[in-house]
């Protein structure tokens, strides 16, 4: 059988409410915030952060992690607020 065949274990939604209810999980749990790179950076890091196995979003979280971290002294730990 070959790949394109196999059935997954999941299906994926898929659809306007499917994309309607991703989006509404994403603004419950996450905040957005725009990076701006110069030119050629942001290609770099993606490179960096697939060679570590990771996608650019957690390459950089990591990085902004262990920065607080080595600033402050505490983990930056994800917890949902209400704020």
């Amino acid at each position: 059988m070959e790949q394109s065949e196999e059935k997954k274990a999941w299906d994926i939604p898929r659809g306007p409410a499917a994309n309607k209810a991703k989006q509404k999980y994403k603004n419950a749990n996450y905040d957005r915030g725009e990076l701006a790179l110069p030119k050629g950076m942001k290609k770099a890091v993606q490179e960096a952060a697939k060679t570590q196995g990771q996608s650019f979003n957690a390459y950089v979280e990591q990085a902004i992690k262990e920065r607080y971290k080595r600033e402050t002294g505490k983990e930056l730990e994800w917890k949902k607020t209400d704020a």
